[in-house]
Parts: structure tokens; C-alpha cells; sequence
């Protein structure tokens, strides 16, 4: 990220009492505002490629560290981590950023919120962008030996064997003990580590006790490295693990309710980057579920590597997300 916009940062705190910290750029010439949310175990840093790239052309950008993560509060208890909040918290920036209109960008859990924002505040957005993770409604989450099981029934394998490893109260202080540990696997070199080292339960947890490392993806360059290093040792692990423990503990089970059927649908036009080598968000459950919600119009675009697309092939990530833009919201 170009340095001259560190000082572009901002804190805020939202409705419910909580501190946000994110980036602010204006929009130039009436274009639209872009909203990166990221995931696990990311800090708004991950977006620099598209923050240096859409800000240079003049559309305006906000990027907080989401909850947990960064400069932003990292509650321990996980019923802060009810989703249809963290919506809310977004759509204060928004607010207070006085940006009308807007484009979210969701990757990982990202995903997860941009979708919630599409089923309740699709008035608020011209459209959405999915990154690896695909639409999804909500449903009771059952116990995750369960949802291996089911795993295995759909696609020949478990595909969350990690998550195993995350609900344990252990799962912090081997974290940081570990952190290199952890983002090796995390950011892999060979995204088919992750076959092994994510989709069996047991595999992560066994590599990370014993400060195994395998070799690091090329795209986490040194400074983004040093950088999620420097967020996870100060913040600790705990409060962001809660992204995974609020889903296994019925937290947000209950969504749906208050969600009318037509709403489940994206109304507003859709993009979707969707990763090949992902393999927990797979290809064949992540197309087939957008494709069925993306009624306001899809545009797709394949990307042959795994579920960091937006930092491995950023150059065409970028121009593939322009033109979306351009072509289908302006």
C-alpha cells in the first residue's frame, strides 16, 4: 500500500459501542466508493493491490480491519459476533463517510457479511463482488463433526477439518505460538497444501503444536507478512477465532427469521471471482450456489490458483473487477 495513505486511516465508534479502524478514500468525480471487507486471519492491509489501484483512478475506497482484527476492538465474548451487528457497524462507516453509493467486496468471512448486506441492505449498494467464498444463506449450523460428515457425502471428502482445530480453547495460545506456523498454512506456496492441511480434521492442529512450517505463497510479500505478524502478536488470536466459534455456537442460527424469501435472492448485480484451487469454498458448491441467487445478473470470472485470488493475480483481478463495474454500475 502506497505509504501517503496510512494517514488516510480513521477510527470511529459504531452504534453499538464498538471501535472500528479503517481506511477512507474519496471518491473522485462522482464515482462510486468501494467496500473491502476481509476475512480470516487478514487485516485491511490484504486489499493494497485493489486500494492503490481503484483509488489512482478515482473511485473511492473504505477498508476497516474487521472485528477482531487491527486496530479495530476484539471482543472475547462471540455474541459480538452476530453478523446481522457487524453489517450494522459497516453501514455506520458508510454513514459516516456520507458515501451514497457503494460497492461491497467481500472475501472470506467478507463474503459472508457482503452477503447478509445483500439480503438486508440492498438498497444501499449498486452491487457486490464475492472473492472465493460464494452467496450463502443462513442456516442452524450443527456440530461440526456432523457437517464433515456431510462433507463427505457431497464431495468425496471434509472440506472444514480445520474448523476442529479452531473451536478448541487451546486454539489461541498455540496460535501465538506458532504464527508462522500457521500463516505458512495459511498462505501456502502449493494451494493443494491445503487438501491435506485444512480439509482433515486433526492435520492443522498437528502442524501448527509442532512449529512446522511449509514453504510461504510469493504473493505475501515480506512487508504484508511482517504485517499480519505484527496484528496477530499485538491482538492475540481470540476475539477473530470468534468469526468461526460464533457460527459452531448457534449465533447467528437464527438470521433467516427475520429475513423475508425474496430478500434471499441478490437483487443487485453480482460479480464473482471464484477460485479453482480453492479447496474449502469449493468450485462445484460455490458456482452452482451464485448461480442460483444471482438474479440481478452475474458476471464470473475463473481464476486457476487458490483463495487468496485477489493477492495472486491481482493485475487481472483488478481490470476483470473494473470492468464490471464500468460495464454493468456506471
Amino acid at each position: 500500500m502506497n505509504e501517503n495513505l496510512v494517514s488516510e486511516y480513521k477510527d470511529i465508534v459504531t452504534s453499538r459501542g464498538l471501535t472500528y479502524r479503517y481506511l477512507s478514500l474519496p471518491a473522485v468525480d462522482n464515482k462510486p466508493t468501494l467496500l473491502f471487507v476481509h476475512g480470516f486471519p487478514s487485516i485491511s492491509y490484504d486489499w493494497y493491490h485493489q486500494i492503490n489501484y481503484f483509488s489512482e483512478r478515482g473511485f473511492g475506497v473504505v477498508a476497516p480491519d474487521m472485528l477482531g482484527y487491527g486496530g479495530t476492538s476484539k471482543p472475547t465474548d462471540m455474541s459480538f459476533f452476530l453478523h446481522t451487528a457487524i453489517a450494522q457497524d459497516l453501514l455506520d462507516i458508510l454513514d459516516a463517510e456520507k458515501v451514497q453509493k457503494a460497492i461491497a467486496v467481500g472475501h472470506d468471512w467478507g463474503a459472508r457479511i457482503i452477503s447478509l448486506l445483500s439480503m438486508k441492505h440492498s438498497d444501499r449498494f449498486l452491487g457486490f463482488a464475492w472473492v472465493a467464498v460464494t452467496y450463502d444463506i443462513y442456516t442452524p449450523f450443527p456440530p461440526i463433526d456432523v457437517i464433515l460428515e456431510m462433507n463427505i457425502k457431497a464431495f468425496g471428502r471434509p472440506l472444514l477439518g480445520y474448523w476442529k482445530f479452531f473451536e478448541q480453547d487451546s486454539a489461541p495460545q498455540v496460535i501465538e505460538k506458532n504464527l508462522e506456523s500457521l500463516i505458512s498454512v495459511l498462505y501456502p506456496d502449493d494451494p493443494d497444501n491445503w487438501l491435506t492441511l485444512m480439509n482433515q480434521p486433526g492435520e492443522i492442529q498437528a502442524f501448527v503444536e509442532n512449529g512446522k512450517t511449509t514453504k510461504r505463497a510469493s504473493y505475501l510479500t515480506d512487508e504484508h507478512h511482517s504485517r499480519l505478524l505484527e496484528s496477530l502478536r499485538k491482538g492475540g488470536s481470540t476475539s477473530a477465532l470468534n468469526w468461526y466459534r460464533c457460527m459452531l455456537g448457534g449465533v447467528n442460527s437464527r438470521i433467516m427469521e427475520e429475513i423475508p424469501e425474496e430478500n434471499q435472492f441478490i437483487k443487485k448485480p453480482a460479480f464473482f471471482a471464484v477460485a479453482r484451487k480453492d479447496h474449502v469454498c469449493v468450485y462445484d458448491y460455490a458456482v452452482p450456489s451464485m448461480k442460483k441467487y444471482a438474479v440481478g445478473g452475474l458476471k464470473m470470472v475463473e481464476f486457476q490458483g487458490g483463495h487468496w485470488v485477489h493477492l495472486e493475480e491481482p493485475e487481472t483481478f483488478n481490470r476483470e473487477l473494473e470492468g464490471w463495474i464500468r460495464d454493468t454500475l456506471q
